[in-house]
């Protein structure tokens, strides 16, 4: 399987990762979504016209939590341009996202965990900025880990440039025509709604586990990532000095 490949699996795993974040995030930490910042503004404003004032502070620290870890993603990546958009940069981002999870599903199981939510809502918040900002730097088939509504115009997009093709070729014409991306983008909804759906079980059940998957997700694809980047760079070295 080539980088390629392997780096549009991460892309979809980060998807997922985002929903079950939202998941975790509405459930156990006072109704606050911190990855879709659309709806959170929904519900910030909703909150601001009922006068419900520790609603309004969740969601707006939600929303300054996710436009910092933007800002801080932003500047740690800067203006490299690389390949295929996934520099070393970016796999650092991930590496300081992992690190904020890691920190929440540590803090989650402690017993001051219900005097630390909106610390938690920060952290959960910076970290899906920071996500969001990464993946867009990468640029696969233009699919934003956090925000679904993109990928789904992109999938009804697909599906009608499908139906106009329809008259003129056969389905399996059109499957095979189809581009990668496509698929990508369409793989992407799905995933994260599978990633909602998950979570949403786990945490009524085992609260912890669910808890715990986004940190394996996002370790396992920063270890992919400089584990990929550290064989580049050895290669490189190699055929240097050959």
């Amino acid at each position: 399987m080539n980088q390629c490949t392997l780096q549009k699996y991460a892309m979809l795993l980060l998807c997922m990762s985002a929903g079950m974040v939202d998941v975790i995030g509405y459930l156990g930490l006072g109704h606050v979504l911190t990855a879709n910042m659309t709806g959170n503004i929904v519900l910030l404003g909703i909150a601001v016209a009922h006068a419900q004032e520790f609603v309004v502070l969740r969601s707006l620290l939600a929303l300054i939590g996710f436009i910092a870890g933007n800002a801080i993603a932003a500047h740690m990546i800067g203006h490299v341009q690389t390949k295929n958009g996934w520099s070393s940069r970016v796999t650092t981002v991930f590496t300081v996202e992992s690190i904020l999870l890691l920190l929440f599903a540590m803090a989650m199981i402690s017993p001051y965990s219900e005097q630390l939510s909106y610390l938690f809502i920060a952290v959960l918040a910076i970290a899906m900025g920071m996500q969001t900002t990464a993946a867009r730097r990468i640029g696969i088939a233009g699919i934003s880990t956090t925000v679904l509504t993109n990928n789904l115009a992109a999938v009804v997009e697909d599906a009608v440039s499908i139906l106009q093709r329809l008259r003129h070729a056969n389905i399996r014409s059109l499957a095979k025509a189809l581009s990668a991306d496509a698929y990508l983008r369409a793989g992407a909804v799905v995933i994260y709604l599978g990633g909602v759906i998950l979570a949403a079980l786990l945490f009524h059940h085992v609260p912890m586990i669910a808890v715990w998957i986004p940190v394996l997700i996002i370790g396992a694809v920063t270890l992919y990532a400089r584990l990929y980047s550290w064989g580049a760079a050895r290669k490189g070295t190699n055929n240097t000095g050959s």
